[in-house]
């Protein structure tokens, strides 16, 4: 700056020196795909194949932190992670948000009884995840959109079955822990092999060659036969060693029980 004073120079540069500067942006929280604080609420949460509703109406705040992780969560993070993080992410999102509308309307004495006949409650969109939609459109996902449009299509794996729980004395008992993606195959596994060994859901007769099963085999077997050829066939892969031969070989008389769709609550 020919011609300028030096005075001048030295007080412009301690002026600068003074600007505000715009605050450094700060790093986007990576998602926590150990889903810790999911399990943390499972853990409290879970008697064995009944959940606390009482205790979760009273502080939930834990429960309602979880769900904000998951609403955070946008198209381009989830495309990034791997199959099992997704098929994990799914499995927790669907339990969850399913505990968490109970939990808003309870006591209640079926999950069923916050729909109705023409609006049942598993359309009923509340989950706020509206940029995960799959009509590209902002809006809300039901546990039907993440249960037949997402985890069945997507995933083509029966085990899922086992693994998301309708809030009902008939479903698969929830799993005390979150799902994860470094431990899903062997989750799932034991998830099936659990609810096929509990005699109050199924029960197999090698004598007669009949499987008194859950009603869930009969609503899904397109699902099962595509995985086991056969539904007896899927049934041999997990169940029991004891029933697995017989079911393997020869016909099955298959009998679908009857479904309760009372609520699985500690206090009933």
């Amino acid at each position: 700056m020919p011609g300028s004073h030096p005075i001048v120079l030295l007080l412009v540069a301690v002026l600068l020196g003074f600007c505000p500067q715009a605050p450094a942006a700060r790093p986007a929280v990576a998602f926590d795909h150990s889903h810790a604080a999911w399990t943390a609420v499972l853990k409290k949460a879970v008697v064995g194949d009944r959940i606390d509703y009482g205790a979760l109406k009273k502080d939930h705040a834990e429960l309602d932190g979880y769900l904000k992780t998951l609403h955070a969560v946008n198209p381009e993070e989830l495309g990034a992670w791997t199959r099992s993080q997704q098929f994990a992410f799914w499995i927790n999102a669907y339990n969850a948000h399913c505990i968490s509308l109970v939990v808003s309307e309870y006591p209640v004495e079926s999950i069923k009884d916050l729909g109705s006949l023409l609006s049942p409650v598993w359309k009923k969109q509340f989950i706020d995840m509206p940029d995960l939609h799959l009509s590209g459109k902002p809006k809300k996902l039901s546990l039907h959109d993440i249960e037949h449009e997402i985890l069945r299509p997507q995933f083509k794996d029966a085990r899922v079955h086992a693994a998301i729980n309708c809030a009902s004395e008939s479903c698969p008992p929830l799993r005390a822990e979150a799902f994860v993606a470094t431990r899903l195959e062997e989750q799932l596994d034991a998830q099936v092999r659990a609810w096929l060994a509990d005699k109050a859901r199924n029960r197999f007769d090698s004598v007669k060659r009949r499987a008194s099963v859950s009603a869930i085999l009969e609503w899904f077997e397109d699902d099962f036969v595509r995985d086991g050829g056969s539904v007896a066939g899927w049934l041999a892969k997990y169940a029991p060693e004891t029933e697995a031969a017989w079911l393997k070989g020869g016909k099955v008389d298959l009998h679908s029980q009857d479904y309760s769709w009372k609520l699985n609550d500690l206090k009933r």
